[in-house]
C-alpha cells in the first residue's frame, strides 16, 4: 500500500515537470516573429521597445523606447538643404540644436500606433508603427506652421532692430528659434519679397549678430579722485554699431580694480550715450580702473539654452583709469568726557591713518571731526582655579563732516565681554580691555568707513 502511494506521488511529480517544460516550450513557440527578427517596411517606420518585467512602469518604459526608436529614424533623415546640415562648422551650435531636437521627440512621432505587444518570462515587448504617409502629412503641416511662426518673429525682430531696440530684437529672434527648433532638420525655406530664405538660418544669423560691430567710447580715459569722496564730473559712454549711435541699450559701470560706488546701470539716450557718476572711492590703490560694458541682465529673458550663444561673444567694453590724488582727508580726534578706556585714541588714530586720514591737532583745519567715547562696566566674577572679573566694554565712534556737521558714520562695538584675572591692577585691566575691543575695531571699522561719502 505504501509502495503504491509512493509510485503515484513520483508519477505526479514527473507529470508536473513535463507540463511545466511543455508550457515553457509552448510560451517560447508563441513569441511573435517581430520579437526575434526586426520587421522591415517601406511604408512604415517601425519601433521596437523592450523593458524588464521587474522594472516599475515596464509598459511605459517599453513604449517610450519604441517611440524613441521611431524618432531616431525620423531625426537621422536630415535634409541636405536644412539648417541643421549647414550650421556651425565647429559643431558647437550643431550639438546644441541636436540636443534640443531630441528633447522635442514627441513632435515627430504624431500618429504612431501600438501594433502588438508580448510578454516573455522576464521581458515585455511592444511593437509601434508610424505610417510614412501620415508622418509626411503631419510633418508638412508642422513645417508650414514653424515657417509661419519663424517668419513672424523674424519680421518683428528686424523691425525692433531697425528702430535700434536691440535687446527686444534679440529676444524676438530667440523666440523665433524656439518656434522652429523641433523641425530644423527639415528644409524650412520660404520666399519673402521675392527672395528665397531658410527661416531657421536667418533667425540664427540675426540672433548671434545683433550685437556685432558694437563699440564703446568714453569722454575721458582718465579721471582723478580722492578717497572717500565723489568725483563731480560724469563719465559719459557712447555706444555705436558700425559707426551709428545705438539708443535704448542698458550699460553698466563697475570697478575692475580698486573699489567704490558708481551710479546704477542706465539705458543709452537717443545719442547712444549713458552717464555714470563715481559717488565714492573706497580703495587705497593709487591706480584703479572702471570698466563700462553692456548690461547683460536682459539675457535672463532669453530661452535658457540659447543664452550661451550670446555669452560666448566678445562684448564691447570701455576702460577709464581712476588716479587717486595723494592728499589724505584731515581729521581731528576728540575724546569725549565719557572715556573709561583711556589711551584707546592712539589705536584708533593708527587705523584712521591707514585708511586715508591725516590726524591734525587743529580742529578748525580738519575736514572731519571724530568723536570717540568709551565705557567699561564691571560685571560678575567667574569662579574657578583663577577667579576672573567680567568687564563689559563699549566704544562709540562718530565721524562728522566738519564743514556742515553732517554725521558720516555712527559706529560702535557694544558690551564686549573681557575676562580679566582678579589680581590685575586697574591699568592692566584697562590695557586688556583695550586690546580686546581693538581686535573688533580693526576688523570692522575699515569696512564701515568704505561706505562713507565725504
Amino acid at each position: 500500500m505504501i509502495m503504491k502511494r509512493t509510485k503515484h506521488l513520483t508519477l505526479a511529480r514527473v507529470l508536473f515537470v513535463l507540463c511545466a517544460m511543455l508550457g515553457t516550450i509552448q510560451c517560447m513557440a508563441q513569441a511573435p516573429a517581430w520579437v526575434t527578427q526586426r520587421p522591415v517596411s517601406d511604408k512604415e517606420y517601425i519601433g521596437i521597445g523592450v523593458a524588464k518585467l521587474s522594472d516599475n512602469d515596464y509598459m511605459k518604459i517599453a513604449s517610450q523606447n519604441a517611440l524613441a526608436d521611431i524618432a531616431s529614424q525620423v531625426a537621422t533623415k536630415v535634409e541636405n538643404e536644412s539648417f541643421l546640415h549647414t550650421v556651425d562648422v565647429d559643431g558647437k551650435s550643431r550639438q546644441l540644436f541636436e540636443d534640443k531636437i531630441i528633447n522635442k521627440m514627441a513632435a515627430w512621432i504624431e500618429g504612431a500606433e501600438l501594433k502588438d505587444s508580448y510578454s516573455s518570462n522576464d521581458k515585455y515587448y511592444v511593437y509601434y508603427t508610424l505610417d510614412k504617409k501620415v508622418h509626411k502629412k503631419n510633418s508638412d503641416a508642422r513645417r508650414n506652421e514653424a515657417i509661419a511662426k519663424g517668419v513672424d518673429y523674424l519680421n518683428k525682430g528686424r523691425a525692433a532692430e531697425e528702430s535700434s531696440n536691440l535687446t527686444q530684437a534679440v529676444q524676438l529672434y530667440g523666440k523665433g528659434l524656439e518656434a522652429v527648433e523641433p523641425w530644423i532638420f527639415l528644409n524650412l525655406s520660404t520666399t519673402i519679397n521675392g527672395k528665397d530664405i531658410d527661416v531657421a538660418a536667418e533667425l540664427y544669423d540675426a540672433y548671434i549678430n545683433v550685437f556685432s560691430g558694437m563699440a564703446l567710447t568714453t569722454n575721458t580715459v582718465n579721471v582723478e579722485g580722492e578717497s572717500f569722496k565723489a568725483i563731480k564730473l560724469p563719465i559719459a559712454a557712447c555706444l555705436s554699431r558700425n559707426g551709428i549711435v545705438v539708443p535704448n541699450v542698458k550699460l553698466t559701470a563697475k570697478f575692475a580694480t580698486g573699489s567704490g560706488a558708481i551710479t546704477p546701470s542706465i539705458e543709452t539716450d537717443y545719442n547712444g550715450t549713458a552717464e555714470f557718476y563715481i559717488t565714492n572711492i573706497t580703495s587705497k590703490e593709487q591706480i584703479q580702473e572702471v570698466r563700462i560694458s553692456i548690461d547683460d541682465s536682459f539675457i535672463a529673458a532669453l530661452p535658457k539654452s540659447y543664452r550661451e550663444l550670446l555669452q560666448n561673444q566678445n562684448w564691447p567694453t570701455a576702460k577709464v583709469t581712476v588716479t587717486l590724488s595723494k592728499s589724505a582727508t584731515t581729521a581731528y580726534l576728540y575724546m569725549n568726557e565719557q572715556n573709561d578706556l583711556e589711551g584707546i585714541e592712539s589705536y584708533v588714530g593708527k587705523i584712521l591713518a591707514n585708511n586715508h586720514f591725516t590726524i591734525t591737532e587743529d580742529p578748525d583745519a580738519a575736514e572731519c571731526f571724530i568723536d570717540i567715547s568709551t565705557k567699561m562696566e564691571l560685571g560678575e566674577t567667574v569662579k574657578g582655579k583663577y577667579d576672573l572679573n567680567s568687564c563689559y566694554c563699549t566704544i562709540l565712534i562718530k565721524i562728522y563732516n566738519n564743514s556742515n556737521q553732517t554725521l558720516l558714520l555712527d559706529y560702535s562695538e557694544n558690551r564686549v565681554k573681557v575676562l580679566v584675572p582678579e589680581n590685575k591692577s586697574a591699568e592692566e585691566t584697562i590695557s586688556m580691555c583695550i586690546n580686546e575691543v581693538m581686535k573688533r575695531v580693526k576688523r570692522n571699522l575699515p569696512n564701515k568707513m568704505k561706505k562713507m561719502n565725504l
